[in-house]
């Protein structure tokens, strides 16, 4: 994927209708009336027009994807994309995501009315997945890749994606609002990460310790089935007074911050003399 960076100001407009199409107008000249003296011509007023500034050269970053299903996933997208039809756009597929994330968080808030509603936000986790997973493949597949607009829209759908799955996950009767925002961070401040990665180190890493974002689809649908077999005491459980699965989370949320700062010490260290230059 590549990524394009315009430094400095885009297109002005001029006055009467002129344009900096071009990089360089020459000066526009007002002539002296017939007769005028020889020192007042020199006078001459002239509007000089500032040139354009031309977008810099495409900057080329990596994609690193290392996960436990990485392999077997991409067999699956190529798959997919040449036989998906020719009416669907990587445009709508982005939204089939984002579509499918809101579907989550509707079917695990309904499930307070009837656990039956945790089947639609099943659904919705497979939609945000095709949808999510698909896109930039059917892209690259057509050769279409909009290497600006395709990256901003993706990942920004990504990150409403993700709040409406977390928060759907705390609304529902199986799961508390704290875990769900703890998760929540976690998820964000790993995004936060990588996205600073793709800007200094031109490297974009779909996973980390073997996890992406379809392995954490995964875990919620097997947590939505266990937790449906369960009921809603599962979450229930207390311990000195605190329910146990905000124990359990908070645990879990603090083993993986500890190795998100070893991450991050790590990379400094490894990446410094890189950067130093």
């Amino acid at each position: 994927m590549k990524l394009h960076q315009i430094d400095g100001p885009g297109q002005e407009f001029l006055p009467s209708g002129l344009t900096t199409a071009s990089a360089q107008l020459a000066p526009i000249q007002f002539e002296n009336p017939q007769g005028a003296s020889e020192a007042t011509a020199k006078s001459e007023k002239t509007i000089k027009v500032a040139p354009v500034e031309e977008p810099s050269q495409p900057v080329h970053h990596v994609r690193v994807n290392n996960s436990f299903l990485a392999t077997h996933e991409r067999n699956v997208l190529l798959w997919l994309a040449a036989r998906t039809p020719s009416a669907a756009t990587p445009d709508q597929l982005t939204l089939l995501g984002l579509v499918g994330a809101f579907l989550v968080m509707t079917g695990f808030a309904a499930s307070r009315a009837s656990p039956w509603f945790v089947s639609l936000a099943i659904l919705g986790l497979f939609l945000n997945w095709l949808g999510d997973s698909l896109d930039g493949t059917l892209a690259r597949y057509r050769k279409i890749e909009r290497p600006d607009f395709g990256y901003f829209l993706d990942h920004s759908c990504d990150l409403i994606s993700q709040t409406f799955i977390f928060v759907g996950l705390g609304l529902s009767p199986y799961f508390t609002l704290l875990s769900a925002l703890l998760a929540l961070s976690m998820y964000l401040l790993m995004s936060s990460f990588t996205y600073l990665k793709v800007l200094i180190l031109k490297t974009h890493h779909l996973s980390y310790y073997g996890m992406g974002a379809t392995e954490l689809r995964l875990l919620l649908t097997a947590w939505a089935v266990f937790a449906l077999w369960c009921g809603p005491g599962l979450i229930d459980a207390r311990f000195m007074g605190m329910r146990r699965i905000d124990i359990t989370v908070f645990a879990l949320w603090s083993l993986v911050f500890m190795a998100f700062m070893w991450k991050v010490w790590s990379d400094t260290r490894r990446f410094r003399p890189i950067l130093d230059k």
